[in-house]
Formats: C-alpha cells, structure tokens, sequence
C-alpha cells in the first residue's frame, strides 16, 4: 500500500472535516440529452459504467484512519474505485422546477463525504423534463480546488456534439505530474518563498495590533456581524446566471474589471440584504477572494491558489464612492502580493489564518475568523461542450462554508453566461434568496447607471 503526505493547505482542508463543516466543493450542471430521452441517457451511461476501474489521480487516494495518520495527513491509493459507491441517480417528480433541483442539490451538498473511500461524488438527476437532466459532482477541498475541478470538466466534456466517447469524471483528473520536477535547490527556494509569506504576515499582524492601518491585506478587520461565530450543517443554498457579455459592458462602463464588478454587486447586495434586518454594520465587512497561483502547465491535484483580503465598502452608501473604495482595496491587495512569488502568498495565507484554524480543530467554534465571507470567480470554459453528445447548458459553482464564515458567493464563466452559487449558514442568516435578489437588483441598477453615461 503507497503512503503518501498531502501538503500544508489540503491537509488543513481534510482536519476540518466536521458535520458542520463538510469540506467539499461542487458543480451542479444541467444538460440536455442528444435524443430527448434523459432518463434513457443516463440509464444507459450508469449500466455501462460499473466498473472497478482504475481511477486518475487524484480520485483513487484515500484518507488513512488513525490519530497519527491523521496528524501526518496521510493519504493512500487505492488500486480499483467501484462507480457504485460514488454514482448516484436521483428521480425528481416529472418536470419538477428548478426550486425542486435547488432543494435536492442543497441536501446533498450538506451530506459529507464518506473519508473510509476516496472522497468524491457523482450525482445524476432526472425528472427536469423529457430531454433535460442534471449533474452533481462534488470532492473533498484536500482532492481538488475549484480551478482544479473546471479544468476536470473542461478536460473531459468534449466540443464535438457528434462525439460519443466521453470518459467518467473520475478517469481524467489533474495530471499530478504535470508540473516539472524540482531541484533540491528549487525546494530550498520554495521554503524560504514560504517563510518569506509567514513573516510578511506576522509583520502585518504586528501593524493590526498596533491599531495601524490595513497595508494592502485587510485581515482580521472586519466588524462584528451576523456572519460571526459557530455555525450548522444547515445550508441555503441560491443559483443565478447572467449574461456574461452584458456583464463585462457594465464593467467597461464602470472603469473596472470583472472582479471588481462582482465584489461591488456582492457589497450592494449585502447593504440591502443585511440592512432589511438590521444587520448592516457600522464599518465595512471584508472578505477572502481565492486567487489561482497555479503555472500555465501546472495542473497538480489538490490546492495550489493564494487568498487576498479585502474590503467591501458595505459602509459607503453613495453607489459611486462605493465602487471607487472596493477598487481602490482591490487594487491595493493585488499591489501587496503581486511583488511576491506564489509560494510566499501561499505562505502569507496559511499564516494569517492559522489562528483561527487552530481555534477549530481544538473545537473553539467562536475563534475570529480572518474573513466573515468568500468570494470567488473561476473562469470556464468559454465554448459550448457535450458528454456523449448531450449540450451542457449550466454551470453552478457551489463552495463550503466554515465557523465565522457563514457566506459564500462564487461564479464561473461557461458559454457566454455567468454562473452564480451563493451558499449561507441558513439557520444564522436570513434567507438566500432575498441576498440572490438584492444582488439582481444591484446589477440591474448599474446596468441602468452605466447604460446612462
């Protein structure tokens, strides 16, 4: 049996795995079957795929049971996968909605993985309509990252409509060894790049206590609010999509790029979500946005992204100011780790948060967070691709939530639209569709100042 250590940031992924944390990301994504039978598709896919197979990296890898394994974050491979316990068939009422698809994708995105097999699954649901059917494939954060999992995606759906040979999911997988192979030199730099990051976060540590200000990352800033302390296994769970062309209109009007379009939306949206309630703080809220530090080649399994900090501007009530303040934090974080080698963000990253995941795995529910929110833009493919055939017509990113992070927007970018997975603690929050709502509104409303000018 091979033994194996997974690295710093995906063995804090897997030491996290709780009931109220399940540690997994996913994709829900619809298609439409070539022949307008889904059920008949995706029967036909399952009864030819029952394997065992022999999985890609990094789906036959195993978390290994005990107390020091655990420690170690030693992981195993497994020789054969058997599909039967990671595929599952879901049959919702004949044409259910999609507020039907939506609540049986939130159950099974609070269902954890099972950690004595590899931890991934894949789930098919029919029931949409005649033609129409979807696909739920979520793996544990220490296999797979976001960016790792479109590329999966990316790699394995087909652009031919008239190809039938598509492969499982978990028979494609990142190349584990895609990356070339370091020196020992290499490794030496790669250790103080990382060293370099923990300083550089202790540093800013230091001006935090002081009570100076932000010096590009706004870490353990944020003010106290309704997205603190503990949270459930509870989730709320809301999907959108726009069109991406508009989208980047508005951003063009507005002087600014996508990034920062989605953060100001998220911040509008905030004030009139956590407003209606009486829940808007004082001063701004801040977040972690999730940055991919992979090389053009690298295509490694597992973690390989840095996290900028930065403000909202959820206390600027003027529109215009409050797009100028989360350009100019946007900015100002880009600026602090664009000087630095991807390896000394890894290493800030793991730094700065470090305390406040102590804090959980020693089960303080309440530490700090670094952050009270994620968001996050993974960028798609930009063509329309097919399994056997059948048109892949959505793209839902949905993302984890943790204690003292209680909300959760990520989108990607597939064939000329936007996807949106907005995630909340939904028994500490008020409902996610009224946020999924009020950010409609925001876009509608820049849209309409943009269209103006």
């Amino acid at each position: 049996m091979s033994l194996e250590r997974l690295s710093a940031t995906d063995a804090t992924w897997l030491s996290l795995e709780s009931p109220d944390m399940p540690m997994h990301v996913a994709y829900l994504m619809e298609f439409e079957s070539p022949d307008g039978d889904a059920e008949q598709f995706v029967t036909r896919w399952l009864s030819t795929h029952v394997g065992p197979v022999t999985a890609a990296r990094p789906w036959y890898l195993v978390p290994v049971e005990g107390r020091l394994a655990g420690a170690l974050a030693l992981v195993r491979e497994a020789e054969e996968i058997f599909p039967a316990e990671h595929v599952r068939h879901w049959q919702l009422p004949a044409d259910a909605d999609a507020d039907a698809l939506t609540r049986l994708v939130t159950r099974i995105h609070t269902a954890q993985l099972d950690l004595t097999r590899p931890p991934w699954e894949l789930h098919f649901v029919t029931g949409l309509g005649a033609g129409r059917f979807a696909v739920i494939f979520k793996a544990h954060h220490s296999l797979v990252d976001g960016v790792s999992m479109v590329r999966v995606i990316s790699s394995t759906l087909s652009t031919d409509p008239e190809s039938r040979s598509t492969p499982p999911f978990y028979l494609v997988g990142p190349q584990a060894d895609a990356a070339p192979k370091r020196s020992s030199l290499a490794a030496i730099g790669t250790f103080f790049a990382i060293l370099f990051g923990v300083v550089l976060a202790a540093l800013d540590a230091v001006r935090r206590i002081a009570g100076l200000p932000a010096h590009g990352q706004h870490t353990y800033r944020q003010p106290p609010s309704i997205l603190d302390g503990p949270i459930t296994g509870a989730r709320g769970l809301a999907l959108r999509s726009f069109d991406l062309t508009e989208f980047k209109s508005v951003a063009r009007s507005a002087q600014c790029t996508v990034n920062d379009l989605l953060l100001f939306l998220v911040s509008t949206a905030l004030r009139d979500y956590l407003g209606a309630h009486d829940q808007l703080p004082v001063r701004s809220l801040t977040t972690g946005v999730p940055t991919d530090l992979r090389g053009g080649g690298d295509q490694r399994a597992g973690t390989r992204a840095g996290l900028m900090f930065t403000t909202l501007g959820t206390d600027v009530a003027d529109p215009a100011a409050r797009l100028t303040a989360v350009k100019n934090a946007v900015d100002a974080a880009k600026h602090h780790f664009d000087r630095l080698p991807a390896d000394a963000v890894i290493g800030y990253g793991l730094a700065t948060t470090l305390p406040w995941i102590i804090g959980l795995r020693r089960g303080r529910t309440g530490t700090s967070a670094s952050h009270p929110m994620g968001i996050s833009n993974l960028p798609g493919p930009d063509r329309p691709l097919y399994w056997d055939g059948a048109r892949m017509t959505s793209m839902y990113p949905i993302s984890l939530l943790m204690h003292g992070n209680s909300f959760n927007v990520t989108c990607t970018g597939y064939d000329g639209r936007l996807y949106l997975g907005i995630l909340t603690a939904a028994d500490k929050l008020p409902p996610v569709e009224e946020f999924a709502d009020a950010f409609e509104r925001a876009l509608a409303a820049t849209t309409t100042t943009s269209a103006a000018r």
